[in-house]
Parts: structure tokens; sequence; C-alpha cells
């Protein structure tokens, strides 16, 4: 069984997904009865927040998307535990809003912009 967690969103519109497979956990079974207790069919809808996370849940047939404030009791429990045990990979939201791939973890991403000199000669 895979679990697959994505976090969207945020200022800067990266998105990362972790990927668990539980048979190559230690303890499989926990993870089982961590998924099978998960509310699949109870999430409620929440109005859309600007600039927060969206969590989208999998684990076949099973999946959920959460607004940042609606991932509490056990859906928190496998958020924090798929990332615990998982290396994030990235994507950043194309022009036309698709999701293309990004550097993964550990590589040397710029966190601020490189700002060149002004080459026109001074008057």
């Amino acid at each position: 069984m895979e679990v697959e967690v994505s976090r969207s969103g945020g200022l800067a519109g990266l998105r990362l997904t972790w990927t668990v497979e539980v048979e190559d956990q230690p303890d499989p079974e926990e993870w089982v009865l961590l998924v099978e207790r998960l509310p699949w069919s109870e999430t409620p809808p929440a109005p859309p927040e600007p600039d927060r996370y969206t969590y989208r849940i999998r684990c076949e047939p099973h999946e959920a998307t959460l607004a940042e404030r609606q991932v509490t009791g056990p859906w928190r429990d496998l958020v924090d535990r798929v990332r615990d045990v998982a290396e994030p990979s990235r994507a950043r939201p194309s022009a036309d809003g698709r999701v293309a791939p990004g550097p993964g973890p550990g590589s040397a991403e710029p966190t601020t912009p490189v700002i060149e000199p002004d080459a026109s000669p001074a008057e």
C-alpha cells in the first residue's frame, strides 16, 4: 500500500510530495490502522484561504483534499508520520498553472533573487 501526501500553496506556490510504501516500514500494521481510521468521506468543505497550504492525501482507493486548518487529529498523525519517514519531492507551478518538476531535496536552489547592476551609462 502506498500513502502519498502533497502540500501545495503558500507564498512560494511550491508543491511538496511525500510518498511512503507501507510494506517497507518496520510497523506496517500501525500504518494500515492509521489509514483505516481516517474519516475519508467526512471531510467538511472549507472556504479558500489564499497563501495557505492545501494537503492532498491519497491511499488508493481513497483521496482527500484538506485545507491546512483541517489537518487535525488522525489526519495530522498521518501527515506527520509520512513527512517523518519520506524525503519530499518538489514541484513548482508553471505560468499556465500546471505543476512542473522542480529541484529535488538537497538541491542548491537560490533563496534570494539575483539583482543585476544597471548596465546603462550614468548621465
